[in-house]
């Protein structure tokens, strides 16, 4: 029973680990910028959020650490988005979670 309770215990913490957002806005993508020395994406919004309190709001941005098959989805997703004009929903971190300085990204949908 108490390596039950243990595993249940683990499980759900492992869960709310992965829980890194706590905010989500739509609206459409203005303008997306990669760099050939990095994996770095950036990206605009309409919309861009113009405070937040440890990240610069100029852009969002896809850490580079993301590994490359979900960076290249996350990429594809917003060059279709921008590309037809239709707004999608960003998930990020409005308190923390920065990348490179600016708002992390942790949902692109």
């Amino acid at each position: 029973m108490k390596k039950y309770l243990v595993l249940m215990f683990l499980s759900l913490l492992g869960s709310y680990a992965n829980a890194d957002y706590n905010a989500n806005i739509t609206g459409k993508v203005t303008s997306i910028a990669t760099y050939t020395y990095s994996g770095r994406i950036y990206f605009r919004l309409d919309n861009q959020p113009s405070s937040h309190p440890a990240c610069q709001t100029d852009y969002f941005a896809i850490d580079e650490s993301t590994p490359d098959a979900i960076r290249q989805q996350v990429y594809s997703r917003l060059l279709v988005a921008y590309s037809s004009g239709k707004a999608i929903n960003i998930g990020y971190d409005k308190e923390g979670g920065c990348a490179h300085g600016r708002i992390k990204v942790y949902r692109v949908g």
